[in-house]
């Protein structure tokens, strides 16, 4: 067992595409059974291609099932974004991906993807209506640490779902949405809009320290909710929810505005979340004894909400969000935050949502507040 590191990148890199690395992930030439394959990006250029499927890994050295021990997607330390769109490895394709398809689609267990800016800016007239896709084969999944930005437009039916998960898996298996920020996911023509949706999902969800803004829908000819979180949906699922900010949902309807969207089928474990003041309805604000709901977004206190130049870290010490998280240990990388502090092992009290608040004093100049120590 070894882990294998191949780069991705156009210049002098191992291969030039994700799509080409996947490709790989079978080769016996390149793999043997039980190693752990890493793809790491760089910034080299922007990466244009439109789906990925992740389903390598099989029949190597002729044997069957998921013979690698995991698949992480990642990007080298030194071109990883700061929190801020287009300032680190940037995956932003210019043709479809096709509809319900995704960007990158992980169809096999034990996959991370981490620290990709993914932007759907050039996708407005396209069907391309999902970022993230997971299938159902997702045992022990976990997507961190990535930007999912700037969707609009009318993708076609079904409307547009950041991250999505279309199967079911096991009653045993658990997949972690953490520490992401979701932004500007806009749909134009009578359709929903979504940022995270695990609904499907039959194992153990956690969505931890995720912050969500301006997910909007239209639903001005039927029932198109615009959504931050929705899960719970099966029987078997148990979701963990904590440490979730979910602002600004725009909807025709009030109640289509929905920041947390329990649909009460399973078991929900949910607090230290935030909702803001755009719902309205009970059903769908932050839920539990240490959840705030009906807060402005001065309240909240992002850096910056401007169009074009959004900067969702958490800019002031008056925030909400500050000292009131919960503390999540370590597991799956869940203490590192946006820009890569370890909220853990600096003994932070947690702010809620992706970003960890660090003030002037403790850092020693208010040009690092938002960088790594």
């Amino acid at each position: 067992m070894a882990t294998v590191t191949k780069t991705i990148g156009t210049s002098s890199r191992d291969y030039s595409t994700i799509a080409t690395w996947e490709a790989d992930l079978s080769d016996e030439d390149e793999y043997d059974a039980g190693d752990h394959a890493v793809g790491t990006m760089y910034a080299d250029s922007t990466f244009t291609g439109a789906t990925t499927t992740i389903n390598g890994g099989t029949a190597i050295g002729g044997s069957t099932g998921q013979d690698l021990a995991s698949v992480t997607l990642t990007v080298v330390a030194a071109n990883r974004h700061d929190g801020t769109a287009e300032s680190g490895v940037l995956l932003k394709p210019t043709a479809d991906s096709g509809h319900d398809q995704g960007i990158i689609r992980v169809a096999v267990d034990n996959v991370t993807i981490e620290w990709l800016d993914i932007s759907l800016d050039s996708l407005d007239s396209k069907n391309t209506n999902k970022a993230i896709v997971l299938t159902g084969t997702n045992n022990d999944n976990i997507l961190r640490n990535n930007l999912i930005h700037d969707k609009g437009g009318n993708p076609g039916s079904s409307g547009s779902f950041m991250i999505h998960m279309i199967g079911g898996g096991g009653s045993s298996d658990t997949i972690s949405i953490l520490n992401n920020i979701i932004y500007n996911i806009v749909e134009t023509t009578d359709d929903s809009s979504s940022a995270i949706v695990v609904n499907s999902w039959q194992g153990t969800v956690n969505i931890y320290n995720n912050t969500v803004y301006n997910i909007e829908s239209d639903d001005s000819g039927s029932n198109k909710p615009a959504t931050a979180y929705k899960y719970n949906g099966h029987s078997n699922q148990t979701a963990n929810v904590k440490n979730n900010i979910a602002a600004k949902m725009v909807a025709d309807t009030a109640s289509y505005k929905r920041a947390f969207w329990d649909t009460g089928t399973g078991t929900a474990n949910e607090d230290y979340n935030i909702s803001d003041d755009t719902i309205s309805t009970s059903t769908y604000e932050a839920t539990g004894s240490n959840s705030f709901t009906d807060k402005t977004l001065a309240q909240i206190g992002f850096v910056s909400t401007t169009g074009g130049s959004e900067d969702l870290h958490i800019g002031t010490s008056a925030s909400v969000a500050v000292l009131t998280g919960l503390d999540l240990d370590t597991a799956n990388g869940v203490n590192i935050d946006i820009n890569g502090r370890n909220r853990e092992t600096l003994s932070d009290v947690w702010t809620i949502g992706a970003h960890q608040f660090i003030s002037i004093a403790e850092e020693g100049s208010a040009f690092i507040m938002f960088v790594d120590p």
